[in-house]
Parts: structure tokens; sequence; C-alpha cells
């Protein structure tokens, strides 16, 4: 787990940690509950659907490693982190627009372009039962 500095806004903070612990629920107490996150891939609207996507990547081992940059002013956060998916680095960005002290508006990417990580996971699983039952066949 990424060791965060002490002056990082502690709803980012608590991000973090909840995120690298597993915890949906937590990550989801960050959001306000009109949050809208804009990513490459599309929009997300609401908790559902920040929910289902945040899940889902930490069912892949999604990990912030290290905290390149980070700044904030009153109600907005800017961050760039050293991040590990599926075991592979990225470099993710982002922003985040506070409002009753939880997260509003966000925007996340990663640096180079996105990756369906979720259909890299499919893959990987297909390729995997395929050297299975290649094992078992000959």
């Amino acid at each position: 787990m990424v060791q965060l500095p002490d002056n990082v806004h502690p709803v980012f903070a608590r991000q973090v940690d909840c995120l690298a612990r597993g915890d949906v629920e937590g990550v989801m107490d960050t959001y306000h509950p009109e949050a809208v996150v804009v990513r490459f891939q599309g929009v997300l609207r609401g908790h559902d659907e920040i929910r289902a996507t945040f899940g889902g990547y930490m069912g892949l081992g999604a990990d912030t490693v290290k905290l390149l940059e980070y700044a904030e002013s009153e109600d907005t956060i800017m961050v760039r982190s050293e991040m590990t998916v599926m075991g592979e680095a990225e470099v993710g960005f982002g922003t985040y627009v506070l409002r009753d002290g939880r997260i509003w508006r966000q925007t996340a990417g990663i640096e180079g372009g996105m990756r369906d990580w979720f259909a890299e996971a499919e893959r990987r699983k297909a390729a995997a039962e395929a050297q299975n039952t290649d094992a078992v066949t000959s």
C-alpha cells in the first residue's frame, strides 16, 4: 500500500486506503450522492455505476504504488500516481472536485491511454483455460 504524505486531503487519503483494502463501500462513502466520474471510456453517473466499475478494478488487483504529483485548492484535488493493474505498471492521473466534503466530480485516466482491463482479464482467463485443456488432452 502506498505511503501518502500527511498533507493530502482526508477524502483522497480515505479513498486510497479503501481501494488498497478492497473496501468498495468505504470507497463509495467518499463519493457525493450526485457524483459523476468522467473517463475516456465513458461517464459514470451515480453510486451504482461508480461502484460497479471501481469494484471491478479492485477485482483486477488495481493498486496505487506511489503518489507522483499532488496539488489541491479549497475544493479541487489533482493527482498523478504510479499504479499496478493485474501486476502491470501504469501511471494514472485525475482530478477530484469536492462538494459537501465528498467527491462530486472526478476525471480519471492513464498516461498513454487506458487499456480495457476487463477484456484483458477475460482474454487471460480464456488463454489459461485453453492451456489447461491442452495439458489434459495431451
